[in-house]
């Protein structure tokens, strides 16, 4: 007994589709940056999406309410983004000058 799927190739998922290989789940490097500002954290952010795209990279939640309250102090808050390249943390470092204080394979 053989079981034959009538549908276009389009319309298909991949995992039905015996030619292509299902996809593996990307891997993620956890990246934690010491931020100050509201500022700092966009520009982290807009790199992200000008390297990976908007859904390819996650970041820590509710980030933006703990640096406005950090408004007086001044004091640097850890903030970690899930990203699929390591090498994000010494670009973004160089580039906006920021501090990466390490990367953890997730």
């Amino acid at each position: 007994m053989s079981v034959k799927i009538e549908a276009s190739t389009l319309s298909m998922p991949e995992s039905l589709d015996s030619l292509k290989p299902t996809p593996t789940a990307m891997h993620l490097y956890r990246v934690l940056f010491e931020l100050v500002t509201v500022q700092e954290w966009y520009k982290v952010i807009h790199e992200a999406n000008a390297l990976y795209g908007v859904n390819k990279w996650r970041c820590q939640p509710r980030v933006k309410r703990k640096l406005e309250r950090n408004t007086w102090q001044k004091n640097t808050i850890p903030v970690w983004f899930e990203v699929p390249d390591p090498a994000f943390a010494t670009w973004v470092s160089v580039k906006h000058s920021l501090i990466a204080k390490n990367v953890i394979a997730k």
